[in-house]
């Protein structure tokens, strides 16, 4: 195991720093392309596929390409290295990323076995394989980049999807090891770490355990490099050594977890492992950092692999931070991804009720994934699992949101902007809902679990997925935020629009037809004029949908239970010009509900209940002897309404 391989050494944490520190900037053992592998790739760019012209039209159709798109492309180009002979029936199936790249492997392999080539022509073809699917992420970032698409949010993709793609390729280069080493345990780091002027700093850390059968001995091995493409300033050392520490504190975490990852009785406690150190990423000297771990576990019943692979950059073009995170261990896949701003400020109140939000939206998703005895589908081990990568989500967006702040702070121009817009807004807002006694408010009827009112936070998009890989049972729980503010000027008035969303969303994914769907959005639109605040709309919305089947042997298939779809949405407009208060509130409820009942005569009969509520309630409060009085006074009113109903429209 890991542990005897270090032996007396100090913790992953302490050797990585160690390696840092005592190489003086120079590389143990380079990694670096032979002239024949680099030789290799230009030729598959040269003579690479051309892309279709149905996708060209497309992509050239849009000014950035969406992530599907860009998904076209790479599958197209991976989809080309098929071999003719042997290339896979893939029916009506969309193959994954990993799996379109492992296929294109064995495909290969296929065709060197059919012309009876020997190990070492098939260990070629294997090496080729990997060269032309680098090749083939290649070939996409260039076709996006000559299309103008290739941004931020592409590259993150891509980026993501090539390390999961090498991670899924690793047990099957690894397998062709497995005969000599019958018992063999793995254990692999991989840092790489980009400064802001371009350097590269690579770090490889591999540990192994095995038997060797001739020889009747147990064999240790264990390697480390270090690698700088570049040179590094004193400042740049001193950034590096800060994520050095925080990423090897969680390697100690995620190979000490990874020794009962597979225990079906034992729950692995990650709660030890985190995110906190994004929040003092030195971003003024890097620009990001990639890291995976891996470990391999294989005796004679079981091959295991546990995976975690996690990307962090900053894009001071964009003012945006992306944070992308996958761990898959045993038959638990956590995936979660981060994309903030870095123009924010600090909202304590404002993040607690995103955090309440998580929370429940979880709670939503657990409670609700499996009809009404309160335990989640997932199961208690499985169960455990998602909550504790779920608490990891929760310290990485609070991590990345404190960076915004302190990111706003270092950059003068982005603090200046934020301060004389949003912020000023946003006191002005929470003024009025908090203390003006004349505030009616949003209704009660569903509660406001994103809080009213304008969040000083970075904007950002978040997602949370859990899957459970248990054969044909998968259920998958999928929680996502997100926050969007805009700000305009029109004349003499000036605003902020602000949306935030929460959703929640279960099913079973390939292996019955069971969902949950809840979403939740809270949006506010302003009209700011001399510094006050002269007009406020606000929306609250709760749309829950949500279907449960059952098996029924006698017709092998699964029979609708129950379905539910259920609304409820509240409004308030407030305008406040010449001191007279006008306010318009609406609340309304739907629902509509239909449940199987049972019946000998019928073989579908259904009980259906719905029910409907709306009320609205116009406040006037001011002095209207005033606008009754004099035509002049009312002429200038109505005007000023006129102008705020536009520019809130």
């Amino acid at each position: 195991m890991v542990n005897n391989a270090f032996g007396s050494l100090a913790n992953l944490n302490t050797l990585l720093a160690q390696s840092v520190n005592n190489t003086n900037q120079s590389s143990v053992t380079p990694t670096l392309h032979t002239s024949g592998d680099l030789q290799a790739i230009n030729d598959l760019q040269t003579n690479a596929p051309k892309i279709s012209d149905e996708l060209l039209s497309q992509l050239n159709s849009e000014s950035i390409a969406s992530n599907q798109k860009v998904e076209d492309v790479l599958q197209q180009q991976l989809t080309s290295l098929f071999t003719i002979s042997s290339t896979p029936s893939m029916l009506n199936y969309k193959l994954s990323d990993e799996e379109l790249a492992l296929r294109t492997v064995i495909s290969s392999q296929h065709e060197g076995l059919l012309k009876n080539e020997n190990s070492t022509q098939l260990i070629e073809r294997l090496n080729t394989s990997v060269k032309n699917i680098q090749g083939a992420y290649a070939n996409t970032s260039d076709i996006l980049s000559s299309l103008g698409q290739l941004g931020h949010e592409q590259k993150t993709f891509l980026a993501s999807s090539q390390q999961r793609v090498e991670r899924s390729l690793n047990p099957y280069m690894e397998s062709l090891n497995r005969a000599k080493y019958e018992d063999d345990d793995n254990y692999l780091f991989e840092l790489s770490v980009k400064t802001k002027e371009g350097d590269v700093i690579n770090i490889t850390f591999n540990s192994s355990q095995g038997y060797d059968e001739k020889t009747g001995e147990a064999i240790d091995g264990f390697g480390i490099s270090y690698e700088v493409n570049g040179n590094l300033s004193e400042a740049e050392h001193g950034a590096l050594t800060q994520v050095m520490a925080g990423v090897g504190e969680m390697a100690d975490e995620f190979f000490k977890v990874s020794e009962n990852s597979f225990n079906p009785i034992i729950v692995p406690n990650q709660t030890d492992m985190s995110l906190d150190f994004l929040a003092g990423f030195n971003s003024e000297q890097l620009a990001g950092f990639n890291v995976s771990f891996s470990t391999t576990q294989n005796d004679e019943l079981d091959t295991a692999q546990n995976t975690l692979d996690l990307s962090y950059s900053i894009d001071e073009a964009s003012n945006q931070q992306a944070l992308v995170f996958k761990a898959v261990g045993g038959k638990n896949d956590i995936d979660f991804a981060l994309d903030m701003s870095t123009i924010g400020a600090k909202d304590t109140q404002q993040m607690q009720q995103y955090l309440a939000s998580l929370d429940q939206s979880l709670e939503d998703s657990r409670v609700n994934s499996s009809e009404d005895d309160k335990k989640s589908a997932f199961g208690r081990k499985g169960d455990e699992a998602m909550q504790q990568g779920f608490a990891l989500f929760k310290g990485a967006f609070t991590s990345i949101s404190s960076a915004a702040e302190r990111y706003s702070n270092l950059e003068s121009l982005a603090d200046q902007h934020f301060n004389d817009g949003r912020a000023m807004v946003a006191d002005l807002v929470d003024n009025m809902i908090t203390n003006d006694a004349r505030y009616q408010g949003l209704g009660n009827k569903a509660p406001n679990t994103l809080g009213a009112g304008i969040s000083k936070l970075a904007d950002f998009d978040a997602t949370f997925s859990y899957a459970l890989d248990n054969g044909d049972y998968q259920p998958k729980s999928t929680i996502e935020l997100s926050q969007a503010t805009e700000q305009a000027q029109l004349g003499e008035l000036s605003g902020v629009t602000q949306s935030k969303n929460v959703s929640s969303h279960f099913d079973y994914q390939y292996s019955r037809p069971d969902y949950y769907d809840k979403e939740e959005s809270y949006n506010v639109n302003t009209a700011v004029k001399n510094k006050e605040l002269v007009g406020l709309n606000q929306s609250h919305e709760v749309d829950v949908d949500t279907k449960m089947f059952e098996f029924n042997p006698q017709t092998n298939q699964y029979e609708l239970q129950m379905a539910m779809q259920e609304q409820t949405v509240s409004k308030s407009d407030i305008r406040l010009i010449d001191d007279i208060w006008l306010e318009e509130n609406e609340n309304s409820y739907n629902m509509n509900k239909k449940e199987r009942v049972e019946s000998d005569e019928k073989q579908d009969e259904f009980k259906k209940t719905s029910s409907h509520s709306h009320n609205k309630l116009v406040t006037l409060i001011g002095d209207l002897d005033k606008l009754a009085e004099n035509k002049n006074v009312r002429r200038e009113y109505l005007t000023n309404l006129s102008q705020v109903n536009f520019f809130m429209a």
